[in-house]
């Protein structure tokens, strides 16, 4: 708020020869949209382009800064959508959380909109079907940054260890790499997080890598249904259980309130863990120079690894719509507001956006922009874009992680083996979501 004040003086400053009755005037004729950001690298980059987007849309731009943690501010977000006193403009999270906020009359189609965006036509076609309801079709979200996700693991400790540091090729090529590093190094070798303190993270950063895996599995049917009794998922569990048995990933850490800080933020830079899942804003967050544990010379220290299917075929890399923008439905100017996100949705604000988040710009055509360079090892995901993975899921998709994070907890703690993982996971879905929602064709 303090920055918004700043930037309304600095236009009276700027204009000290202009009357001060004029300048009033000028400033009461624009409308004022509010638009919702959160955490200090986002809100950085917002204030950075304020003023051009101003500017560019003749409007005044209030920004309302909410909690940082990204569970926090979408619990306020859904919180003021319902009592409908929500800003004009905001971001979802994640893609998977779209379905529920559309259903719910949240969110201003934008369909027609999005269509005669220009800016349409440079987005993959995997963006373009993440930017749309799943139970409608229609589009609900501009889509901004991506965050492409993989195996990171450890290229210099491997190296000095003589380990292979080649793609791996299949699960059990990616086991057995697994338990050559346990041998020779004596750490442990790889994170899938798991658990129900990781909450969604464990199905958004876990499971959803192995179900992936097997290129003819989708999460959905053909009516919308979630297909969670069948070979993926269980094979899926089936991973983790090898990977709990064998003692190949860390497990006391899962189970802290915050599970994420001990293996990725403490032992990964440490090398006391070697491969983990993660996604592009890894590199900043979690071991980028302003990390709590900066891992040095990180683009040659830290590797990368395309996601290995479960029988070999091609590897590949998961594709996740990041904070996209959405319009309320309730807001009272609806149209400015569609303008803003649409312009918020330009390759100028999406690489401001990813040099500060990690991440990189949704569209294909940003490689053109002359900022494009100053991305840097990120371009390299950049160019993944097209040939990226991603499971759908509908409304109902916090019963599904949900259901995720309290069967895996079940299979690391070790009270259910991989069969009676699976069975949780589609009786809790079954009882929140309802029989209907759950497809129990084997």
């Amino acid at each position: 708020m303090f920055k918004y004040v700043y930037s309304l003086l600095a236009v009276v400053a700027l204009n000290a020869s202009v009357p001060a009755n004029v300048l009033a005037q000028d400033l009461a004729k624009k409308s004022t949209l509010v638009i919702a950001e959160h955490r200090a690298a986002r809100l950085e980059a917002l204030y950075s382009l304020q003023d051009k987007l101003e500017q560019q849309l003749g409007v005044q731009l209030k920004i309302v800064e909410y909690p940082a943690p990204a569970q926090d501010y979408f619990t306020k977000l859904v919180t003021e959508l319902r009592a409908g006193n929500a800003p004009d403009v905001f971001t979802i999270p994640r893609d998977l959380q779209l379905d529920d906020l559309a259903a719910a009359g949240y969110l201003v189609d934008l369909s027609g909109a999005m269509e005669n965006w220009d800016g349409y036509q440079h987005l993959p076609e995997l963006i373009k079907l993440l930017s749309k309801g799943s139970f409608d079709g229609h589009n609900y979200a501009v889509p901004s940054i991506v965050a492409v996700e993989q195996l990171y693991y450890r290229h210099d400790l491997l190296e000095q260890a003589g380990i292979s540091t080649a793609q791996p090729t299949s699960w059990d090529d990616l086991l057995n790499r697994a338990r050559q590093i346990k041998h020779v190094t004596g750490q442990f070798p790889l994170l899938f997080p798991a658990g129900l303190t990781w909450g969604m993270g464990s199905y958004t950063e876990g499971y959803r890598y192995l179900l992936a895996g097997f290129a003819d599995y989708q999460l959905l049917d053909q009516q919308g249904r979630y297909r969670l009794g069948e070979k993926a998922p269980l094979e899926a569990f089936k991973f983790y259980q090898t990977l709990v048995d064998e003692q190949l990933m860390p497990i006391k850490p899962l189970l802290n309130p915050e599970p994420w800080v001990i293996p990725k933020y403490e032992m990964f830079p440490k090398g006391q863990l070697m491969i983990t899942t993660c996604g592009t804003w890894c590199r900043v967050f979690d071991w980028g120079e302003n990390s709590r544990n900066p891992i040095a010379n990180i683009e040659q220290a830290v590797g990368t690894w395309k996601i290995p299917s479960a029988d070999g075929s091609d590897p590949f890399v998961l594709a996740s719509m990041v904070y996209a923008w959405a319009v309320n439905a309730k807001s009272r100017q609806a149209d400015l507001a569609i303008k803003l996100a649409l312009a918020l949705g330009d390759n100028d604000v999406a690489i401001t956006y990813a040099q500060k988040l990690g991440n990189v710009p949704a569209r294909l055509d940003a490689e053109l922009h002359p900022d494009y360079a100053s991305l840097g090892i990120l371009a390299q995901a950049h160019k993944l874009l097209p040939r990226a993975r991603a499971l759908r899921t509908t409304v109902g998709s916090n019963a599904v992680m949900a259901g995720v994070a309290r069967a895996t907890e079940a299979v690391i703690i070790g009270r259910e083996d991989a069969a009676g993982a699976q069975q949780l996971l589609e009786d809790y879905v079954s009882s929140v979501l309802g029989d209907e929602a759950v497809s129990r064709n084997q």
